[in-house]
């Protein structure tokens, strides 16, 4: 029986989103690669999946990442891709005090998500935190993508080029129950926020 032996440049193991953009890359600069993949579809967590069968639904496995594929991949690899917003952020139901309700969040703060603090904390307090710790995140983000496709650098030189020393610290630095609790998301209901829906969204 004759027997094939195949010799490749390079051989990536996973099918998944950046084992993809790898592969692309190395065939575009006229390399020979294999891409292994266990499943039956690429993908990995890009892809959503079924997980109950006696429900119409299907889950995302993170796919929600795959927003966060840089520019300049996309048009290295002459990719089609096109990502399609949403309205809601995040639903999070709990149950208190013999009622059922939710944490709504809208992806763009309006009343409805105003409302739901409120009506889970009690004021308007926690809201403003909430949304003056995702504004430290995204000043953070915006500064922080452009080094993602740049060679690693350590984390004292990424600081000082962020030049955002407060929020750096915040978010890399101190463990993120101590940024929560003194954040502002606390007071007359600290024990029920820190238990709850909140806790749940900010982790």
């Amino acid at each position: 029986m004759k027997q094939h032996c195949n010799v490749y440049d390079a051989i990536i193991v996973g099918g998944g989103h950046n084992g993809l953009v790898a592969a692309s890359y190395l065939a575009k600069a006229g390399k020979t690669v294999l891409l292994l993949e266990a499943h039956d579809e690429l993908g990995g967590a890009t892809t959503s999946v079924k997980p109950f069968p006696e429900y119409d639904a299907r889950l995302s496995r993170y796919s929600y990442l795959v927003s966060l594929l840089p520019d300049q991949i996309v048009t290295d690899l002459g990719i089609n891709f096109k990502t399609l917003g949403r309205a809601v952020a995040s639903y999070t139901p709990y149950h208190r005090n013999g009622q059922d309700d939710r944490l709504f969040i809208s992806t763009d703060w309006d009343e409805a998500t105003a409302s739901s603090f409120r009506r889970l904390t009690g004021s308007d307090r926690e809201g403003k935190a909430w949304r003056e710790f995702y504004d430290e995140i995204a000043q953070l983000a915006q500064r922080f993508a452009p080094s993602m496709l740049q060679p690693l650098k350590c984390a004292a030189q990424l600081k000082a080029e962020m030049g955002l020393p407060e929020v750096w610290r915040h978010l890399m630095e101190v463990p993120i129950g101590e940024v929560i609790r003194n954040c502002g998301c606390r007071g007359s209901n600290q024990e029920w926020i820190l238990g709850s829906p909140l806790r749940a969204r900010f982790m």
